[in-house]
């Protein structure tokens, strides 16, 4: 049997397009073939994704506030480039009825690219969720409280332990989205719709193997 081709959208380091391996390692564990895709006209991302069977847009940099009419009050840095390829990439998915997994970033700017708007510097607006960048334990960092009927809950269970890298996360949900999982503080951790769900943590890092599992799955269906 074929496996699924999974894109992947690329990030930018010191001139460079890539990503991290945890997401490439990740995916190939569960079963599928990676794509990465870069930056370039949204005419020839919609060709090349018409060869796709799901979309994982991973964590990164934070999202031009721009983007949801909001002045810049902690967001830093800024790379439009690749705000516009997550953007693109999201919209064909919709479009093409294709399956999406969003990662940290992915989740914020899945609520953006909708209509939802982010908090821009959680330590100063609401709590550090910053911890595995201070103690560098992949595997441990906050407990979330999952709600049913939800396919976290189906993985998981009402409640899971996870990590936590990020300094924004959401504000006000997007219509078409609905929370599935949140921190103690309220911070929201997850979202669900119709072929597409997103965690605010890294179950890359976590080597959560239930998600990746579950969203091949999802993708082996629609190739």
């Amino acid at each position: 049997m074929n496996k699924p081709i999974i894109a992947i959208t690329a990030r930018v380091t010191q001139q460079r397009y890539c990503v991290n391996q945890d997401y490439i390692d990740a995916i190939k564990n569960a079963g599928a073939v990676c794509l990465l895709v870069l930056p370039q006209s949204k005419a020839e991302l919609s060709i090349l994704l018409s060869s796709v069977s799901g979309i994982c847009i991973p964590g990164g940099l934070d999202v031009d506030p721009n983007l949801y009419h909001q002045p810049n009050l902690g967001s830093d840095p800024i790379q439009s480039e690749i705000d516009q390829l997550d953007l693109d990439v999201f919209a064909i998915s919709n479009e093409k009825d294709i399956p999406i997994f969003g990662i940290c970033r992915g989740l914020q700017i899945i609520n953006v690219a909708l209509g939802g708007t982010l908090i821009q510097d959680l330590p100063s607006e609401v709590i550090d969720h910053t911890l595995n960048s201070k103690n560098d334990n992949k595997n441990r960092g906050h407990l979330v409280s999952i709600l049913r009927p939800s396919l976290l809950y189906g993985l998981f269970g009402d409640e899971i332990e996870v990590n936590t890298y990020h300094h924004q996360a959401i504000e006000r949900l997007a219509d078409g989205l609905t929370a599935s999982a949140f921190a103690a503080d309220g911070v929201i951790e997850a979202v669900e719709a119709k072929n597409l769900f997103a965690v605010q943590w890294h179950p890359e890092r976590m080597v959560q193997k239930e998600l990746f599992e579950y969203f091949v799955n999802i993708c082996k269906k629609n190739g």
